[in-house]
C-alpha cells in the first residue's frame, strides 16, 4: 500500500462526524439509521470498474456528428469515420469495441456524456481522491462515497465482524489494496482478494509495531490481511458452489480485467452476499503511442485497452445471464479524468477534463445521456470538453434507483442533492411489465433533446408542456398509442431556461413530471 494512501486511511479514524463539503456533519444529519435499514435494498450488487490513468473518451465514444472538426484536431490518432461502430447517427464506438456495441444494441448499456466536476484537478492522485470521496475539488474528504453509507449500516466495524447477521464481506476489492471508495469514518469496509487461491494469514502471532509511520503502515497492512482472512473461508465456499458458464472469457492472463470480473461472477453465482465489488484496469495514461502509427490508428495501446474493456464486460454480462443473476447486478465504468480534444505530437493525448461513463446491466435504462461535445474548427492544445453531468449525479442515481436510498440520506452522504440521471429502467421494473405510473423524462436538466417514457393503454393521449407559472408552452397533437411501454424524443432545448411541467393526459386522467431546461 502506498504510504500516502495509508495516511489518508488512518486520518479518517480521527473524526466522526466527518468534515465534508466545508462543514462538520454526520451522514445522517438529515435522516436516521432506521431510514437506511428500512429502505436500503440488500440484494443488489454494484460492480465498479476503475480505468486507472485517465481515459481518452473521444477515442472510445466518438462524436460522429463532429467528425469533420475532430479529425482536424487529432488527425494522427483518430480512426477513419467508416470504421466507427455506429450506436446512433450522431455517436459511435471505436472499432475495437464490437462486443460493447452489441450490448448497447441489446439494451444493456447506458452512456453518460461529459462526466466530471466543476474546477477539475488534473492530478491523477487528487482527481482519484475526488472521485472516490465525492467531494468538491477544493475540499479534502477522507471517507469514500460507499464507505460513508456502510459506516451507518455496520457500526463498530471491523470489531465483531464477521457475525451471524453479516457473515460475508461487505465489499470486496479484486486487487492488492482496499478501495478508497469503501473507506468509512473508522475503517475500510472492503476486503481484498488477489485470487481465489490466495491466503492472507498472519503467522507472526502477537507483534508489537514501532510508533513510526512505517510501523503504523505495517500494523494497518497486518490488520487488513487479518480482516480479509476472516472472510476468506466464506469467499472460497461461495466460489466452490458455482462455476463460470460463459465461454467468452479470454485465457487467464490475457485480459486482467476479464480475470477479475470472472471471479466476481463466480462469487455472485455462488451466493456471496457482498454488494460492492471493485475491479480495475491500468494503463490509460496515454501521453504517447496511443496508437501504433499514423497508418495503424485502429491499433495500439488505447485500442487494446478499450478492446479489453469491451471483451471483459461482454463475457461478464454473458456469464451473469447464463447463471440467471443478471437482474441482480449493474456495473459502472469510470476514470479519474478525460483527455484533451487535441492530440499531441507523440501520437497521444494529455490530461483533460470530462469523460464518458458507462453503466451496464439488464436493468439499465439504455441509451445515451447528454449530447456530443461541440468541436470547434480550430482547437487549441489546452482546449477541453465541456462538463455536462457531475459524477455525483451518477452516485445519487445509484443510491436512489438501485439501492433505494431516500433523498434525505443521499443529501447527508453527498453533502447536497444532485440532479438524478435515468440509470435504471422504470426503477428496475422490466420494460415488458412497466408500472402504471411510469412517466419519466431524461436527461433532467434538459439541454436539447429529451426522452420521455410512459405506459400507454391504447387510448388517445396528449403531451403538453407548461411553465411553472402555468402558461402552456407546447402542445403536441393527441395520438393513439398502442398498449404498452412507449418512449419518445422531444426537442425542448428552444425553451427558455427554467422549470417546466410535462403533463400527459389519457382517458380523463393525467400524469405530470417536473423538469428543468438549462
Amino acid at each position: 500500500m502506498e504510504r500516502r494512501k495509508f495516511l489518508k486511511y488512518t486520518s479518517a479514524t480521527l473524526a466522526a462526524p466527518f468534515f465534508f463539503q466545508g462543514q462538520w456533519m454526520n451522514v445522517l444529519a438529515q435522516g436516521s439509521t432506521s431510514d437506511i435499514l428500512n429502505t436500503y435494498n440488500p440484494d443488489r450488487k454494484l460492480v465498479l470498474i476503475q480505468l486507472n490513468g485517465g481515459n481518452d473518451g473521444l477515442n472510445m465514444v466518438i462524436p460522429i456528428s463532429q467528425y469533420d472538426n475532430l479529425i482536424k484536431a487529432r488527425s494522427n490518432i483518430l480512426v477513419p469515420e467508416a470504421q466507427i461502430l455506429k450506436l446512433t447517427d450522431e455517436t459511435g464506438f471505436h472499432p475495437s469495441m464490437p462486443e460493447l456495441t452489441n450490448l448497447y444494441k441489446d439494451g444493456l448499456v447506458k452512456i453518460i456524456q461529459g462526466v466530471g466536476y466543476p474546477n477539475p484537478n488534473l492530478s491523477h492522485f487528487r482527481s482519484k481522491d475526488i472521485l472516490m470521496s465525492a467531494s468538491d475539488s477544493n475540499i479534502i474528504v477522507n471517507s469514500g462515497w460507499m464507505g460513508r453509507l456502510f459506516s451507518e449500516k455496520f457500526p463498530n466495524y471491523p470489531d465483531g465482524y464477521p457475525n451471524s447477521a453479516q457473515p460475508h464481506p461487505i465489499a470486496l476489492t479484486i486487487g492488492s489494496t482496499s478501495s478508497a471508495i469503501c473507506q468509512g469514518e473508522l475503517a475500510n469496509y472492503s476486503s481484498v482478494l488477489t485470487s481465489l487461491s490466495a491466503s492472507y494469514s498472519n503467522s507472526a502471532g502477537n507483534v508489537s509495531y514501532p510508533e513510526t509511520p512505517f510501523g503504523k503502515e505495517l500494523k494497518y497492512l497486518s490488520g487488513m490481511m487479518e480482516q480479509t482472512e476472516s472472510y476468506l473461508s466464506v469467499v472460497k465456499s461461495a466460489a466452490a458452489k458455482a462455476k463460470n458458464l460463459s465461454t467468452r472469457y479470454p485465457s487467464p492472463g490475457q485480459n486482467t480485467l476479464a480475470d477479475q470480473l470472472k471471479i466476481v461472477a463466480n462469487l455472485i453465482a455462488g451466493g456471496l452476499q457482498t454488494q460492492i465489488y471493485v475491479v480495475n484496469l491500468g494503463g490509460w495514461d496515454t501521453h504517447s503511442l496511443q496508437v501504433s502509427s499514423l497508418s495503424e490508428k485502429s491499433k495500439g495501446a488505447h485500442p487494446l485497452l478499450i478492446s479489453k474493456l469491451s471483451v471483459a464486460i461482454d463475457a461478464f454480462e454473458n456469464d451473469l445471464q447464463l447463471m440467471k443473476k443478471s437482474e441482480d447486478v449493474i456495473g459502472f465504468v469510470y476514470t479519474e479524468f478525460g483527455r484533451r480534444i487535441k492530440s499531441n505530437d507523440s501520437l497521444g493525448t494529455d490530461h483533460g477534463t470530462t469523460w464518458p461513463a458507462i453503466v451496464f446491466g439488464s436493468k439499465i435504462n439504455p441509451g445515451i445521456i447528454g449530447k456530443n461535445a461541440v468541436i470547434p474548427p480550430v482547437v487549441g492544445k489546452s482546449d477541453n470538453l465541456e462538463l455536462q453531468t457531475d459524477f455525483r449525479s451518477i452516485y445519487a442515481s445509484i443510491y436512489k434507483q438501485w439501492f433505494n436510498i431516500n433523498d434525505q440520506t443521499i443529501e447527508g452522504l453527498l453533502g447536497k442533492l444532485f440532479p438524478e440521471v435515468a440509470l435504471i429502467a422504470n426503477n428496475a421494473v422490466s420494460i415488458e411489465n412497466p408500472p402504471v405510473n411510469s412517466l419519466r423524462i431524461w436527461p433532467n436538466p434538459v439541454d436539447d433533446n429529451a426522452s420521455v417514457s410512459f405506459t400507454a393503454n391504447g387510448s388517445l393521449m396528449q403531451i403538453r408542456i407548461f411553465s411553472i407559472a402555468g402558461q402552456q408552452m407546447e402542445s403536441y397533437s393527441p395520438q393513439n398509442y398502442a398498449e404498452g411501454y412507449m418512449q419518445l424524443t422531444l426537442e425542448l432545448g428552444h425553451l427558455p431556461t427554467g422549470v417546466y411541467l410535462l403533463v400527459l393526459t389519457k382517458s380523463g386522467s393525467s400524469e405530470s413530471i417536473k423538469f428543468i431546461v438549462r
